[in-house]
């Protein structure tokens, strides 16, 4: 009868047998399973999380490009992910709301938004219709760390990627809201990665994924243009560093090559606003007479910007020149910025070294930290790669002033996860004691699944250990807390408790009037409330309520109060007598 590589008798000891690994369909089920399972628990939060901030104006930005053909509420992001977003809601039949133009609010962003969630009374499917919309980028960029990962270093290290990646709560948790983050990350990650292709083979085929994996990149977020440079200048430094003989040959092929693809992803980015050719005035709103001072513009630029809206060119996509001004001002703005109790306009160097390492869960970062110092020792320059490319994105991070969240840089995440995948894998490879590395590497895969497993009711709200028992004292702000998300559960509990009206001292950008709540109102600054107060931790920290913004102290008279009861993570319920 015949045997399985792994059976032998004595007499076959001495004869060398090939290594047993699962076959390609088994490793095949296991992704599609954890793949799968990640998507039932991303599904599970949509009936307990209420509208997050955002969402109603990604959902009115994609109505209105869809069904309207103009992108002017809020271009300051690429329409790939507002595209996705309204998509679902579109062939639910959902449009763009008919308001007045006299109304003012009719241009705001978040009014329409709401508009298309509430008026057909069908909130909590809109809801799922908008978020049911960004999962396939999940799954893109689970495919992207699994396969990266088993180019690099086999299949055992690309299960354990693909595991980790399922398991972090930070991505199922902008995996499961209507938020540019989830497709950003996946594009820029897949855009990364057909540059580590490249590197090693520039020929016509790689270079033609190269430019279709920027187009789509640049399509989904303008962070595109700090990250996936950065990244790949890190990368190409490794690649070449390690391969002197390369690097002194070849620059014209490979700068004709990378021409080539970058004149491809332009083409990408014009098709994806509709191959729009508009007037620069009509596409951003400024006039002559309305025309601001470009003062945030570098100065050679001022003079053109005006030179333009005078001149009212028709230009390609100028929807994308107007996003591009935009995020330009709000990141030299200097925003305000939180940490550790303290607001700061343009934050900290270290922001977003700080909050990944509160973010992600232990294990994840412990299999990290042993993947930084194994994969050092690596002579091949391409499984260094993703950890170059990490390195890079971090880099250009201590240099922005926008610093409101970590989804902001949510790529580091997979790239995070590959190094602690690779990591785990040189561990069970190359110590001397396997199965003690065997056993560590269970454990640690275990105290993720744990993890997970415990953030599954709000992974938005989600903090390892080190963030100790208050994490709003250390983040809030950018969806890392408090994004609005326990609204439904507030409205449920004062349901319960027969409470007919409530102060609201809460983060949301919800249409308080039409979400279940009770009568509110919002308190004032005096402490002169009485009766039941719901507040939430941004408002609790910031005395951001609603869409108003009070003294970061406003609140502050609360503290010789105690909460009856906490609602999710994120809404305290006090009664004051």
């Amino acid at each position: 009868m015949l045997r399985s590589c792994c059976d032998y008798s004595s007499s076959s000891r001495e004869v060398p047998l090939p290594e047993c690994k699962p076959s390609d369909s088994i490793l095949t089920a296991t992704s599609l399973v954890l793949i799968l399972i990640s998507l039932v628990r991303i599904a599970a939060t949509y009936s307990h999380t209420a509208e997050t901030f955002d969402e109603p104006c990604h959902v009115a930005a994609g109505i209105e490009f869809l069904d309207k053909g103009t992108y002017t509420l809020d271009p300051v992001h690429p329409p790939l992910a507002r595209i996705a977003i309204a998509l679902p809601l579109i062939l639910a039949g959902e449009r763009y709301p008919v308001l007045s133009p006299s109304d003012p609010s009719s241009r705001n962003y978040n009014v329409v938004g709401n508009h298309i969630l509430y008026d057909s009374g069908h909130l909590i499917r809109n809801l799922a219709l908008a978020r049911v919309g960004v999962l396939p980028f999940f799954v893109f960029g689970a495919v992207i760390v699994y396969s990266w990962t088993r180019r690099l270093a086999g299949s055992r290290s690309a299960l354990i990627a693909l595991f980790l990646y399922c398991t972090t709560p930070t991505i199922l948790a902008f995996s499961s809201i209507a938020y540019t983050d989830i497709v950003a990350a996946s594009t820029q990650l897949a855009a990364i990665f057909a540059f580590s292709l490249w590197l090693e083979t520039p020929d016509r085929t790689r270079t033609i994924w190269l430019g279709l994996a920027l187009g789509m990149a640049f399509l989904a977020k303008l962070t595109t243009v700090l990250f996936v440079p950065a990244a790949a200048l890190c990368m190409a430094f490794v690649w070449f560093a390690k391969r002197r003989n390369q690097a002194a040959s070849g620059w014209p092929y490979r700068a004709t090559k990378l021409l080539g693809s970058m004149a491809l992803a332009a083409v990408i980015v014009w098709g994806g606003y509709g191959f729009s050719v508009r007037r620069i005035q009509e596409a951003t709103g400024i006039t002559p007479s309305s025309m601001p001072s470009f003062r945030h513009f570098p100065s050679p630029v001022r003079p053109l910007a005006r030179s333009l809206i005078l001149k009212d060119p028709w230009l390609p996509a100028p929807e994308l020149l107007h996003g591009i001004s935009e995020a330009w001002i709000l990141n030299r703005t200097a925003s305000q910025s939180y940490l550790f109790g303290r607001v700061k306009a343009g934050g900290w160097w270290y922001f977003y070294f700080v909050a990944l390492g509160v973010k992600l869960p232990l294990p994840l970062l412990l299999l990290f930290a042993v993947g930084t110092v194994l994969l050092k020792e690596k002579r091949e320059p391409r499984i260094l790669l993703p950890l170059a490319a990490l390195i890079g994105i971090l880099l250009i991070t201590m240099h922005v002033s926008y610093q409101v969240g970590t989804r902001h840089v949510l790529v580091a995440v997979p790239l995070i996860v590959m190094v602690a995948a690779l990591g785990a894998g040189r561990l069970l490879e190359h110590v001397s004691s396997p199965s003690v590395a065997m056993w560590i590497t269970a454990g640690l895969l275990l105290w993720q699944a744990v993890e997970s497993g415990q953030a599954q009711s709000d992974p938005l709200a989600y903090f390892n250990q080190l963030a100790g028992r208050e994490p709003s004292k250390i983040l809030v702000m950018g969806c890392d807390l408090d994004c609005g998300e326990d609204l439904f559960r507030l409205a449920d509990e004062l349901r319960s408790r027969h409470i007919g009206r409530v102060g609201l001292a809460v983060w949301s950008s919800a249409d308080v009037d039409r979400i279940g709540l009770p009568q509110s109102e919002i308190p004032d600054s005096a402490g002169q409330f009485h009766g039941w107060l719901a507040v939430s931790s941004r408002a609790l920290r910031l005395g951001d309520v609603l869409h108003r913004s009070f003294p970061q102290d406003y609140l502050s008279w609360l503290e010789r109060y105690h909460p009856v009861t906490t609602i999710g993570k994120t809404i305290r319920l006090y009664y004051i007598p």
